[in-house]
């Protein structure tokens, strides 16, 4: 039978790249973004757009998502993979230059918002003991930066808190799968960096992760480009 996976951030780079490849995998498929008209961009690169459930709002909003995980259980029946892939990275300051309400607010995108999708799907997957949590971070949960304290803060929470709830939830059946991207070369950067990474490249080897038994649960997967040296 087909899985339903959700992508959150599917309007633009890995999450949009996720919702095309899923889509050409046979993926029964429900998305959601910020950016209305860029996620009728990535409908748009869809051959059945008609059969996606999507919607537009702030992954913050938990009633908005609520809502949008209604309509995708009605059309496309319970969760079988999440894929939390929304995020910013818009304070690029040194650490003791950041605000509160600047990493506040980032707290809220990048950790809270993610736990919260996993709360709303969680019901479904323990009673039918199985689904996949996917979690997309970055490397700076491994290795420190410069200037960009509040990302590695708020994404290095939401890795910890992902490698507690794997022990708590694996004897359900639930597993954990967290993604620790290197430099990509998407939107999300202010400058092109075409030896970075791309998103298609990272998306490949989401779903590589999610072709497995039932009995294999791969729990992490680190990418960087070749390029790259901060390991």
């Amino acid at each position: 039978m087909r899985k339903h996976v959700v992508i959150t951030g599917a309007s633009s780079g890995i999450g949009r790249a996720l919702a095309v490849m899923a889509e050409k995998q046979q993926y029964r498929l429900s998305v959601c973004g910020r950016n209305k008209d860029k996620l009728q961009h990535t409908l748009s690169e869809l051959s059945r757009p008609e059969d996606v459930v999507a919607d537009t709002f702030c992954i913050t909003d938990e009633q908005c998502f609520t809502r949008f995980l209604t309509q995708a259980n009605a059309k496309h029946g319970t969760v079988d993979i999440l894929i939390n892939c929304a995020g910013i990275n818009n304070v690029r300051k040194q650490a003791y230059q950041t605000e509160i309400p600047e990493l506040d607010w980032m707290m809220k995108v990048n950790f809270y918002a993610p736990i919260a999708c996993i709360k709303a799907v969680l019901p479904d997957m323990k009673s039918q003991h199985q689904g996949t949590i996917v979690n997309v971070l970055s490397t700076v949960c491994l290795f420190a930066n410069p200037g960009i304290a509040a990302y590695t803060a708020t994404k290095t929470a939401l890795d910890s808190f992902t490698k507690v709830m794997r022990k708590e939830l694996k004897s359900e059946g639930i597993k954990f799968l967290s993604i620790y991207p290197g430099g990509v070369d998407t939107e999300f950067r202010a400058a092109e960096r075409p030896e970075y990474l791309s998103a298609q490249a990272v998306a490949k080897a989401i779903l590589l992760q999610l072709d497995v038994d039932i009995h294999t649960h791969i729990h992490e997967l680190v990418l960087r480009p070749q390029c790259e040296d901060n390991f």
